[in-house]
């Protein structure tokens, strides 16, 4: 009898070690992932995309053009070229007119050799908001809401000057970026408050 028991629940842990999920360090593509839209003020939208990195160490690279282009429109609108591993959310948005209507936005991305494509809509299942993006980038604990955490807004960063500059491969390359942000939520960790008052007071 044990003997039949023991037999059994190798059987079963080896059926269920099968069937487990391989994870790679690295030689995996990354897949491109549309996240949802948001309206702006002026009646536009925002298409907003994030990626999965299926490999846990690999930086993969894809350069802007066939194997990594967004469609209709020009191949680059914003999108990155360096992926790091795993699931990053909500990394670029691209704008569209208020009559968007029922069109989609293709995000194509080829990496190590397999082509993958998101489709972005304007669908009402993915229309998202701050307290939406900040539950799926881990920023509010699990059933956490406030006043306050729903009045939150993404800060806002703006480089100052030129939007397009000449460098030279070496050389270095000043940038210049202001940030903005409603201090929402307060924040409660008091290390962390005095670095953010001392670098608000420098800038």
């Amino acid at each position: 009898m044990k003997r039949s028991f023991l037999a059994a629940l190798i059987l079963l842990l080896s059926n269920q070690s099968l069937g487990a999920q391989l994870s790679y360090t690295k030689g995996q593509n990354v897949s491109p992932g549309y996240e949802g839209w948001e309206q702006n003020e002026d009646g536009s939208f925002n298409l907003l995309f994030g990626y999965m990195n299926r490999n846990w160490l690999e930086e993969v690279d894809a350069p802007i053009g066939p194997g990594n282009m967004l469609s209709p429109g020009p191949a680059d609108q914003g999108q990155p070229t360096h992926f790091l591993p795993r699931r990053n959310r909500f990394i670029f948005k691209v704008r569209v007119p208020a009559d968007w209507g029922d069109k989609e936005m293709v995000w194509t991305l080829t990496t190590h050799g397999r082509t993958e494509y998101a489709y972005a809509s304007l669908r009402t299942d993915y229309k998202v908001d701050n307290m939406v993006i900040s539950s799926e980038t881990g920023a509010l604990g699990a059933g956490s809401s406030s006043p306050e955490s729903r009045m939150n807004v993404p800060p806002v960063v703006r480089i100052v000057g030129d939007r397009e500059l000449t460098a030279r491969v070496g050389q270095p390359l000043t940038l210049v970026a202001e940030v903005t942000d409603d201090d929402l939520p307060r924040c409660s960790n008091a290390s962390r408050c005095a670095a953010a008052r001392a670098a608000r007071a420098a800038a």
